[in-house]
């Protein structure tokens, strides 16, 4: 797991990039336009708590359940071993900028109170660094209180979507995926109060995919494997060891459906409105578009238990030993001259396999994308950005931008880590003008951090016949406020 080490981690390119961004907001400041203003969002899966932990310098797999007991114990430890990250995270706060965190699949724990309230205050404990340990000694403790609440106002935290007053929606885009969805992400919790209910793609990730050894979870195609594909991978890492990848995956896959069978918790409309209550009031959004988003979500996995069998191979696996019995049998029990029809039973399976076939990840990554299309007719949003895909993207639409903010993770096509599965560092930035509102212009699209600068990879917004036209596929001025988002 050498993509966990600590060599690999973005950290410090990501305090670079942020830090970049605060000298554009102070230069933009000092050319006289008014202060500019930054929200950043960490557009979800920036903590990554479904990975093994790490107990004395080992990993150590886990099924934890997804409570505050157990969260917040793992979220200081991701903090603790990231400084960099926080502390760029804190000189953002400090020059009075915003960070939002939106929950992920990775990190839907993010919607438990307990332990939003540890990362805004580590968070504010390193804006205050940042700023000199300001309130200064001698401040009466009603002050120090008071600014530490207003660094805390912002750092804030979603745990669906985020709607700025210019119309852009965030959103990391795990509803649209079955495999990661939950049937209320503002509440996500199954039967037990406090307990989140477990999904495929978290199942997976700790029962199977953790357990397998040389896989990358940051890196699909790494184990996303065909029948052929997962045999040249036990030849090449489990063959000559004591290790069984066979065995690590029956019982991962198993553990998997059970799991999602013993846990399924039916739609209540209750739980709905009050997720969709909740949401409106976390986000400021009406509640009747927050419904009509809803109704894009797709359909939780444990309500499609064959999906799950495919994917997982279960169905395979289970019509290859059932073919094989009957042939047996066939042979045991058949004339000689009928023992060639043994072979109906293996070519049965062929036949299963073209006429069922395997949905592939990029139609779950397509419709992810459909989605964010959807999204904005639900809320007249004049931007979209999601997550998720680890696929970077950005396109005007009509006056409209659509986004994805890729992915920081340590992705590298290699076991070894010396091959990165993208060249510069993808984020989504949106610039608009000062108290506009829902009326203000949007410019700007997807932008490439790479080698200490800004690349803007899509043009930006062609602006009004009246106004002057900027150099195509060049980065307009800087306006406040701007809106910044990336997943690490």
């Amino acid at each position: 797991m050498r993509y966990r080490q600590a060599p690999y981690s973005p950290d410090s390119e990501v305090a670079a990039m942020l830090d970049a961004l605060r000298d554009e907001m102070k230069q933009g400041t000092a050319r006289g336009a008014g202060r500019h203003e930054l929200t950043l969002v960490l557009n979800g899966d920036v903590f990554d708590l479904d990975a093994p932990r790490v107990i004395d310098q080992k990993s150590v797999f886990h099924d934890l359940p997804r409570s505050a007991e157990h969260a917040v114990p793992a979220m200081q430890a991701i903090l603790a071993d990231h400084p960099v990250f926080i502390e760029a995270l804190g000189r953002v706060v400090a020059d009075g900028h915003t960070v939002v965190f939106i929950s992920g699949n990775h990190d839907v724990q993010l919607t438990l109170p307990e332990v939003r309230d540890l990362v805004r205050s580590r968070v504010v404990e390193a804006a205050l660094a940042a700023l000199d340990g300001a309130p200064r000694p001698g401040s009466s403790a009603p002050e120090a209180a008071r600014a530490r609440a207003a660094l805390g106002a912002r750092v804030v935290f979603r745990a669906w979507f985020h709607k700025t007053p210019d119309g852009i929606i965030v959103e990391h885009g795990n509803q649209y995926d079955a495999y990661c969805s939950y049937r209320y992400p503002m509440v996500p919790f199954g039967r037990k109060p406090g307990e989140i209910q477990p999904t495929m793609g978290s199942l997976v990730c700790r029962l199977l995919v953790s357990r397998m050894g040389y896989f990358n979870p940051h890196v699909d195609a790494s184990f996303m494997l065909s029948a052929f594909g997962y045999l040249a991978h036990w030849a090449r890492y489990y063959l000559f060891s004591r290790r069984s990848l066979a065995g690590a995956w029956a019982l991962g896959a198993l553990r998997t459906v059970v799991e999602l069978v013993r846990r399924r918790e039916p739609e209540r409309r209750a739980r709905l409105r009050e997720c969709l209550a909740a949401a409106a009031q976390e986000t400021g959004a009406p509640l009747r578009a927050v419904a009509r988003h809803a109704r894009l979500f797709a359909p939780p996995a444990e309500d499609r238990l064959g999906l799950v069998a495919r994917e997982l191979w279960l169905d395979r696996a289970a019509l290859a030993l059932l073919a094989v019995a009957v042939a047996l049998v066939w042979l045991l029990l058949a004339p000689t001259w009928l023992a060639p029809a043994a072979l109906v039973a293996p070519a049965g399976l062929v036949v299963y396999e073209r006429l069922v076939p395997k949905l592939p990840l990029e139609a779950t990554w397509q419709r992810v994308s459909r989605a964010a299309r959807q999204v904005a007719r639900a809320h007249r949003a004049r931007a979209v950005v999601f997550g998720h895909t680890h696929t970077p993207e950005g396109s005007w639409e009509g006056g409209l931008f659509f986004g994805n903010t890729g992915s920081w993770s340590a992705a590298f096509e290699d076991i070894a880590c010396t091959k990165p599965v993208f060249a510069a560092r993808p984020l989504v930035w949106l610039r608009s003008e000062p108290g506009a509102g829902s009326a203000a212009r949007l410019s700007g699209g997807l932008v490439t951090w790479k080698n200490g600068r800004f690349e803007a990879r899509t043009a930006s917004v062609p602006p009004p016949a009246e106004q002057l036209r900027e150099p195509h596929g060049a980065p307009p001025p800087l306006r406040s406020p701007a809106t910044a988002a990336l997943r690490t």
